[in-house]
This record gives C-alpha cells, structure tokens and sequence, in this order.
C-alpha cells in the first residue's frame, strides 16, 4: 500500500524553495515527458546545499518520483562523495519502487556506517514489518535499543521501544525498557513506558511498582495517567489500601488539566466498583464521562457514513478466492461484549492463533474502494494477500488465526469478499452490560468516542443490530453470548470450535500458544482472571445511580 508522509512542521525558506522546485519539475514534467525535465530540475539545484538536495530526493519520493529521487542522488553522490545518508534515501526510493531487498540492502549498509540513525532503523523495520516479517524488525530495532542504551540516548531509545511495542514485540520492548532503568536511564518516560508493557503483559505488580515511581518523579505525573493505570493493576477490598488512597489523591494534585482529571476519575470509580460502593463509582464515572464527552465529542457523520457503508455493500463474497492454506476467523461484536474472552477461549486450541485487535480491514477497505470498478477484483486480491502477511507473520505457523477487532463488524463484506473461508464469530451480551462497561472505560482511539455518552453507545448499539441482523440472514456466522460464555465455557468453546473447523477436543486448561500473552485493549486486568460471573446483570446495580441505563434494559 502506498506510504504515509509523515508531515513536518511549517516549512522554512529552504525546504519551502526545495518544494517549488520539486513542483515545477512535476507541472515540466507533465508536459514534456523527455529527460528535459530531470535535467532542467538537476541544473537548478545546482547552487543547493547536499543537505537541501537530499531533501529534494526525499520529496520526489513522497511525491511518487522515486526514478528521478535516484538520479538527484546520484548526482549529489558524484558531488560530495559517498554518504549514509544517501543510502537511507536511495532505500526509500528503492521501496517506493517495490525494490524491497535492495531497499533492505542500502538501510542495512547506511545503520552500518551511522548505529545512530534512528530513521534509518526505523525505515528498515517498517521493510521487515510489511512483509510480515516481525521477528526481523524486532531485531533490526533491539539492536539499536541496545546501542541507544548505550549512548544514553532516551529520547530516541523511547521513539524505538514505541516501534517495538506497536509491532505487537512487547516483551522485547519490555525486557529493553527494563534494561535501560537498570543502566541508570532514570527518564520519567522510560518509566511510564515500561509501566504501560508490564500492564499489557499481565506483570502487575512490576506495573504498580513503576506507575508510583512515576509519580515520585515526574513534575505533571497525572498527565501520564499513572492514577489510573495503578487503579488496573489489582482488586481492591480495602479503602485505606495505600494504593487505593494514592489513586484518590490525584484528583486533588494541583494543574490538572481536564483529560488528567478525568483519566483519575476513571481510576477512582474502578477502586470504588471493586469496594461495592457504587453510589461513588457512578458519581465519579458521570464527571469523568462528561469531561471527555466534551473535549473530544463524537463524529455522529462519520458514523452514520460508515454504517450506511456496512448496509449498503459494494462488494461481492468471491467463492474463487485466493487460495489460502489457513482459516481467518473474525471475533466482532460491541466492544465490551466479550471479544476479548472468546478470543483467549479459541486460542486454547493448539492450532489456533489469536492476533489481538489488528487495525488493517479499515484501512484496506479504503484501499479497495478507490480503485476503479474495472480494478476492483484485483484490489479485493491484493488486500487479502496484505492482510494475510499481517496475519501469518514469521512466527509458528497455525490453522486458525484469529482477528478480534471488534468493529470489524463494518467491514463484512470486505471480509467474506476477501477470504471466502472467513469463519465470523458474533458475540453478544446483555444491553446494559455492554453500556455500563463502556462508560467505565478511558479510550484512546478516536473511533471509541461514542463511548463517553449513554445516548451515543445507544445509537451504535442499534446501528450494531441492523449491520448483523442484515449479515446473519444472508452468511453463516456463529453467535456466541458472554453469559453462556462464563456460564459454560467448556461447551461454548466446543460449539465455537465446531464452526470453525477445529472440532478436535481442547483442554481450557491448555495455556495459549503465544510466547507472553499481550493484552492492550482495556480487558488487561479482567481477561487475566480465572473465568467468574459476576459481571453478568452488573448494570441493575447501577439503575439507581445510573438511571440512564434504563434504556438498554
């Protein structure tokens, strides 16, 4: 798929005359398609600096010219002689050529010369990332973590361990954190971070433990949100609990901006619903609810666009498929509806797999849909041979890989048009269930805004309802409910595993075949507890507080 540009700030007066000229060699060359062009643009830089020439080759890349980006770089090469930076720049054309292993090659030789460069690191991981090949960017970029641990280098290390841990190597990114403190890397950020993987790994009380550290040493602690992931890191039974009373007093620091307030309040009504006082949860949920409401609001347009989208397909189930060796199985539902469970159910299976919430279907249903009507089998094809490289990876090859994204629920047709084979899993869960573990939650993606008004989870919940009751009458999806889930996880495992295909008997005693299980999305305390029912029905607790919820009733 096409790259992303990052954007950078305003421009100053070089990079500003840099992108004129790039531009008139666009308009010269739309016209006159001989070596004119390149030749007039190459003439002109003539009296540029290698630094601004460079910038000009990384802009014709951008721009999709990546032939004319090599023949800058050629001629800055024959100039000023041989550099890395050069190689960095020759790869991103190479790429943008579809020249991958050249393009590895000459990013492989500019870390050599420079172990510093960042981007150049980086560059090559996202190489390795694209073709699935997780393992090697985990490696390019753990190598350079070493190194920045080395030179004392926080801000970039930090920049690296992001990559890392966005490439779902979290356990590499929180052994790296972790040696980087024990070199004497005392950084604040290094700290959150690896609070945030010890989370997202289940090691709680390494999570605890760097959270407060946090707040002994950061000036505006409360901004990193330190109340709240302490709130996540245990149950609480005691209201004096040291932890507990540390999580209350955040609402009292001085400066808190709202989003801070807010994150606090939300820490404060989880220690309240875990000490049963709900009166308290429900009053500090309502103000942490509304503060976020209000500064982020929620694109109701979007909403209604992509639901129409959902309702509406464009896009045909192809029986003549690619023609893969593996069964995608797509666990959709509400978030909050037990997803997340159904997917550590599954993975119990010895030949099934799951990969989390992956966010690609979104982004390939852009894709498909801009080509032309006469491209667009061709597209579905291509879209499915990406996703498939996301899905399958470099690790241990499995049967059954599972993508619980649960909105993926708007994208069915995407799904049942790129995979034939699709296995889809809808899980359910009672209304109010659903509403009240929402409104307990602090979000980061902008597609969970909805989250922060009752109304708005309301108008999702029967947008839900129309895009499934629409999918169930015309494909074979299997529905599942959280309540038989927790009632009967055995049995629903089973029945869950007939549909797709692994009808063999499993074990829920089995462990799941990751190395560590990650869990990033905001089942990370509930999900690595042993199977319990208490959540069912929990919003009749809260009626009285929450009289809102009547409605989901």
């Amino acid at each position: 798929m096409k790259q992303i540009a990052i954007e950078s700030n305003t421009p100053g007066a070089a990079e500003t005359s840099v992108i004129a000229l790039v531009n008139a060699f666009e308009r010269d060359a739309q016209t006159d398609h001989s070596s004119g062009p390149l030749v007039r643009l190459v003439t002109r830089l003539a009296r540029y600096s290698q630094h601004d020439m460079e910038m000009c080759a990384l802009t014709l890349v951008q721009k999709q010219w990546p032939n004319a980006a090599l023949a800058v770089l050629d001629v800055i090469e024959s100039r000023y002689g041989s550099a890395c930076s050069i190689d960095y720049h020759r790869a991103g054309a190479m790429r943008a050529l579809g020249k991958l292993d050249e393009s590895d090659a000459l990013a492989k030789r500019a870390i050599a010369a420079d172990p510093t460069n960042l981007e150049a690191a980086i560059f090559l991981a996202c190489n390795y990332r694209e073709r699935g090949q997780l393992r090697a960017a985990a490696i390019v970029l753990r190598d350079y973590c070493q190194g920045a641990i080395t030179r004392n280098e926080a801000d970039n290390l930090l920049a690296a361990l992001r990559f890392l841990s966005e490439s779902v190597e979290i356990d590499i990114a929180a052994e790296l954190c972790e040696a980087a403190i024990r070199s004497g890397l005392d950084d604040p950020r290094l700290i959150a971070e690896s609070g945030k993987l010890a989370l997202q790994l289940g090691e709680f009380e390494l999570a605890r433990t760097r959270y407060k550290d946090v707040l002994v040493k950061m000036d505006r602690p409360h901004e990193m949100f330190a109340a709240q992931a302490i709130s996540q890191t245990k149950k609480f039974s005691d209201p004096d609990d040291p932890d507990a009373v540390l999580v209350f007093s955040a609402l009292g620091a001085p400066g808190l901006s709202p989003t801070a307030r807010a994150s606090a309040l939300f820490g404060c009504a989880k220690i309240y619903d875990d000490l049963g006082n709900f009166q308290a949860a429900a009053a500090a949920l309502h103000e942490a609810n509304q503060i976020i409401h209000a500064e982020r609001g929620w694109d109701e347009g979007e909403w209604s666009a992509r639901l129409e989208r959902a309702l509406h397909p464009e896009l045909l189930r192809n029986e003549q498929g690619a023609d893969f060796d593996f069964v995608p199985v797509f666990v959709v539902g509400m978030p909050r509806s037990g997803t997340t469970l159904t997917a550590e159910l599954l993975q119990k299976h010895p030949q099934v797999r799951s990969r989390g919430e992956l966010n690609f279907m979104r982004q390939l249903d852009g894709y498909v849909l801009s080509a032309p009507p006469q491209s667009r089998q061709d597209a579905v094809r291509h879209a499915s041979e990406i996703y498939a490289t996301h899905l399958l990876r470099d690790d241990e090859r499995s049967r059954f890989y599972v993508d619980k994204n649960p909105m993926n629920f708007l994208l069915l047709d995407l799904i049942f048009a790129s995979f034939p084979n699709a296995k889809v899993i809808c899980c359910t869960r009672s209304k109010g269930d659903v509403a009240l573990s929402l409104w307990f939650q602090f979000f980061t993606s902008p597609l969970t805004n909805f989250c922060y008004s009752l109304g708005n989870i309301k108008q999702v919940m029967d947008g839900y309802d129309r895009v499934m009751q629409f999918w169930i009458s015309r494909q074979a999806i299997h529905e599942t409910s959280y309540e038989r889930l927790v009632s009967d996880p055995q049995g629903e495992t089973s029945r869950m595993l007939d549909f797709i295909g692994a009808s063999d008997a499993c074990d829920l005693t089995h462990g799941a075949n990751d190395r560590r299980r990650v869990i990033s999305t905001a089942s990370i305390w509930q999900a690595r507890q042993p199977i319990y029912t208490t959540s069912v029905a929990k919003y009749k607790r809260y009626i009285k507080w929450i009289p809102e919820l009547e409605v989901f009733s």
